[in-house]
């Protein structure tokens, strides 16, 4: 009785902080500007857009700030959010909380894959003159956009269930949106990625986020 109490509140504090509406919005504003994104990279060969945020950014190249732009690229890596993800599920399997492991799980064992099937799909070359090296894969869309979306989107999920300090959940949001909007104009300062890499980047990761919850949804319900 206990535990199904618990799963009752959980879903309610989802049903009111993430409603059927908000949660379409979200998705159906992803999808919208995905497909304007498409359009706009493979009908033309160069997008105005992509080329006015590299000019834009070129005079304020530094030294130090390229370092700093690497270090919060790094965040985005899928080196380093991999692992994250690994901890995040073997810290829910510890606390034997099945229905936020489930998420987990699905999203970390997803993401790589379906990214990885993204880049084969869409053939584009790299931006010239990159500021960093060994980069040899395709451009779009961003791999670091979407890994972002997805663990830092879980993570803001997991913020609005658990924690109860309106103050405090606010701020950690706060702090995990500046961190996917910085990792990704990282990957343009770098030149990179195009900006539409990245919109394109954050579009899929929004679509496949809410996709993967909803899954794991309906697959807690069925156990």
């Amino acid at each position: 009785m206990k535990e199904n109490h618990q799963g009752q509140n959980r879903d309610t504090i989802t049903k009111q902080l993430f409603g059927n509406t908000a949660t379409t919005a979200l998705f159906t504003t992803a999808v919208v500007l995905l497909v304007c994104i498409l359009y706009m990279v493979f009908t033309y060969s160069n997008v105005p857009i992509d080329q006015q945020v590299f000019d834009t950014i070129e005079p304020h190249i530094t030294k130090s700030r390229t370092v700093f732009m690497e270090i919060i690229s790094f965040l985005g890596n899928h080196v380093f959010l991999v692992p994250a993800n690994l901890l995040l599920l073997l810290y829910f399997l510890i606390k034997r909380n099945k229905y936020y492991a489930l998420k987990v799980a699905i999203i970390a064992l997803s993401s790589v894959s379906v990214m990885s099937l993204l880049k084969r799909s869409f053939h584009r070359p790299r931006p010239a003159q990159p500021l960093v090296d060994g980069i040899t894969n395709f451009s779009f869309p961003s791999g670091h956009a979407f890994m972002s979306v997805a663990f830092y989107g879980l993570l803001i999920w997991l913020t609005y269930e658990i924690i109860s300090n309106k103050t405090l959940r606010r701020f950690i949001i706060f702090l995990l949106v500046l961190l996917i909007l910085a990792i990704g104009f990282s990957r343009i300062y770098l030149r990179v990625h195009y900006t539409t890499d990245v919109i394109a980047g954050f579009c899929f990761g929004t679509i496949w986020l809410i996709i993967s919850l909803w899954l794991a949804k309906k697959i807690q319900q069925r156990q």
